[in-house]
């Protein structure tokens, strides 16, 4: 629940924050298990802009060519590489030749891994709870607000 705190503290100094969006930080703070739902909403929360249902919010994240499939699972577990691959597109991370050569899950993890967005021990497989969730979006806001 600290991190969760902390995590909010950045995003309100980052961009403006509504009651619904402390409650969604609040509520995604207490899960065991994120889905790719979540990471979904709280990365429009993080590009300054209001969710406007996942179908929707979607297409806002293929157009910014940050997704790139035609069909996407809302309820699939969140894995540490697919959240890798959106921030490694957000940020334009140049960490590793082969995520620069490939764009994979799989680079992109090691690319969030060289600029220590995401820890070392940890895989492109794994699965994020909500606290893990908020301290990667955490550090992407904090470069994307160092990039503007």
């Amino acid at each position: 629940m600290i991190r969760a705190a902390c995590v909010l503290a950045v995003l309100i100094a980052v961009t403006p924050v509504s009651a619904q969006q402390i409650q969604f930080i609040t509520d995604l703070s207490e899960k065991k298990v994120v889905t790719f739902g979540d990471a979904v909403t709280i990365f429009m929360y993080t590009l300054g802009r209001a969710p406007a249902g996942f179908d929707a919010d979607v297409a806002v994240l293929k157009e910014m060519k940050l997704l790139k499939l035609n069909k996407y699972d809302r309820n699939a577990p969140l894995r540490r590489g697919m959240i890798a691959l959106m921030a490694a597109r957000q940020l334009r991370l140049k960490g590793s030749l082969f995520y620069l050569m490939f764009d994979t899950q799989r680079y992109a993890h090691r690319a969030c891994v060289a600029e220590e967005i995401m820890d070392a021990s940890t895989s492109e497989l794994d699965t994020l709870t909500g606290d893990e969730l908020l301290e990667v979006i955490a550090a992407v806001s904090e470069r994307m607000e160092a990039q503007q």
